[in-house]
């Protein structure tokens, strides 16, 4: 009889065992995850800016404080991230250490039109601080789209060599614009022979350091100013 009740102790003791060990891997665990939540964001790399600062991009993802690592959802960085106009992708990851890296794609500046900055797709947004040229008057309807289209093809090192465009239409080519270069000269061109901007730096020392107008847009002929 008092063997049956020392085992009967015993099963219960074998019993709870197994329960206080659950109960300690909850405290365990509660303590652990309380902790990870509470642990900060230690460093924050941004990649693909050219128009903004890595701390301006940092603001606009709300992270400046450097908040929770575990807490801050990629999905709400991108989504602050986006709501600046200029930003065409974001993305998020993050890697070990508690950092955070941010990349991010930027709408292709083109051209100063009044006080708005044309991006790409005639996105206008305020105005940034960034090498484009300024388009001094009102192009055709008819005209714009294609234009922009062509100034997006441009390798970036030429379009930041025009100071001002003008649209210069004439009698016979309503497609037609003048560009200022930085070097001094001047451009004719339209929008069927405005990919021969590309090779603006293999036509420029062809000039041998003289100064004048390039018509482009027929024949290819150079007039000295």
């Amino acid at each position: 009889m008092g063997v049956d009740i020392w085992q009967k102790k015993s099963k219960k003791k074998f019993k709870i065992v197994p329960i206080l060990i659950f109960l300690i891997c909850l405290v365990v665990l509660y303590f652990g995850l309380s902790y990870l939540a509470d642990t900060k964001i230690k460093n924050i790399y941004v990649y693909g800016n050219n128009l903004f600062t890595d701390q301006e991009v940092i603001e606009l993802a709300k992270v400046e404080d450097y908040p929770s690592f575990y807490k801050t959802l990629s999905r709400t960085i991108k989504k602050n991230i986006k709501t600046n106009p200029i930003i065409k992708e974001v993305k998020i990851k993050k890697s070990f250490f508690n950092v955070l890296n941010i990349y991010i794609t930027e709408y292709k500046p083109l051209f100063i039109k009044g006080d708005k900055l044309i991006l790409e797709g005639g996105i206008s947004t305020d105005i940034v601080e960034c090498k484009v040229p300024v388009l001094t008057n009102e192009v055709d309807s008819n005209v714009y789209n294609d234009f922009i289209k062509e100034m997006l093809k441009l390798k970036s090192s030429v379009r930041g060599q025009i100071s001002e465009i003008t649209y210069a239409k004439s009698e016979y080519d309503n497609s037609r614009f003048l560009l200022y270069m930085d070097d001094g000269n001047h451009v004719y061109v339209n929008i069927a022979k405005f990919s021969k901007l590309n090779y603006y730096d293999e036509i420029y020392p062809t000039l041998n350091n003289k100064k004048g107008t390039l018509y482009l847009d027929s024949g290819n002929h150079f007039e000295v100013f």
